[in-house]
């Protein structure tokens, strides 16, 4: 089936990375069919209810009904079969100047013709995406975005400054490809925000670090969510010997502050970490890591760098979801 993606725009790289790797996930390489600002239509075998339920940095997932130029709405509704009754809806991804209501009407005016229109249970709930190009796809299941806003750091019972807000987190987990009954590591855990999104997609979620503090914060994070995950005291040197062999690694590690990285130099703390996660992950694995520099990843043995996100979050840190593969 083609998909249309409608993704969120606070790191678009990394949303449009983690919809390809949660089709990947969920079985068969998807074909990207093309790709405009906002929006990603691919062709996968995913189920499209499974993919909605995994991806956190996206609005909708869309039937791909059809791409055009804005001028020629009316000509590409008319090759458009659709069940009704319908209801249309049109959106814009950026400043474009275009009047959503007028478009609506434009593209319901024929697409009603054969089933009529139902603006509160319609058959076929229709969405035109305006952005270089207008994408039309019938909805087949929206993201519940608001569920990430309630499982931010601040709502917990654990609060720790500088956490990884659960959507990028979801992205992380989604990045490793990681499917439904793996085993996935975080090994440096904090308040458990990985964890507990791979916990929520099925997987075998497994947390270490060398704080009791945060081990402990982080078991009461996982119990206030209803979840579970495996959480171990560990430095991260030990994690072959103590988690043994796992399928993908997220994780977003210490960035210099003396207080979580005990005295050692980042360089040398992951260079460690490197070697620990080559000897727990098979060739063809990956590790995403959120760090401030990709330059810190410059001198990594058995790890090739495939994708890098950039994320600005104030002036003086941008995190860079890096995707490496074990080789």
């Amino acid at each position: 089936m083609r998909l249309l993606i409608e993704l969120s725009m606070e790191c678009e790289s990394l949303a449009r990375a983690e919809a390809l790797a949660g089709a990947r996930a969920l079985g068969g390489e998807p074909l990207v069919v093309c790709t405009n600002r906002g929006t990603l239509v691919m062709e996968t075998e995913a189920d499209p209810l499974e993919l909605a339920s995994r991806l956190g940095l996206c609005h909708f997932v869309d039937e791909w009904l059809g791409s055009c130029e804005p001028s020629e709405l009316e000509k590409c509704a008319e090759d458009i079969e659709i069940e009704g009754p319908i209801r249309v809806r049109s959106t814009k991804v950026g400043d474009l100047r275009i009047n959503l209501a007028d478009a609506s009407r434009r593209l319901g005016r024929i697409l009603a013709e054969r089933g009529g229109v139902d603006l509160h249970h319609p058959r076929s709930d229709i969405r035109a995406v305006f952005t270089d190009t207008v994408h039309i796809g019938r909805v087949l299941a929206s993201v519940d975005r608001p569920s990430f806003e309630k499982r931010k750091n601040r709502y917990m019972p654990f609060v720790y400054p500088a956490s990884l807000h659960p959507k990028f987190a979801r992205a992380m987990v989604n990045l490793t490809e990681v499917p439904k009954g793996g085993r996935l590591l975080d090994p440096f855990c904090g308040t458990g925000a990985i964890v507990a999104e791979a916990s929520m997609l099925g997987m075998e979620a497994i947390g270490t670090d060398f704080s009791e503090r945060m081990i402990e914060g982080a078991r009461r994070n996982l119990t206030h969510l209803g979840l579970r995950a495996d959480l171990a005291l560990c430095d991260v040197g030990e994690i072959p010997r103590i988690v043994g062999e796992v399928d993908g690694i997220a994780t977003d590690p210490p960035y210099g502050r003396s207080t979580s990285t005990k005295g050692e130099s980042i360089s040398a703390l992951y260079r460690r970490a490197f070697a620990a996660f080559a000897g727990v992950l098979q060739r063809g694995a990956r590790a995403v890591v959120a760090v401030p520099r990709p330059a810190l990843l410059d001198n990594i043995d058995s790890f090739r760098l495939i994708d890098k996100h950039p994320l600005w979050v104030h002036r003086s840190l941008t995190r860079n979801f890096c995707v490496l593969e074990r080789v």
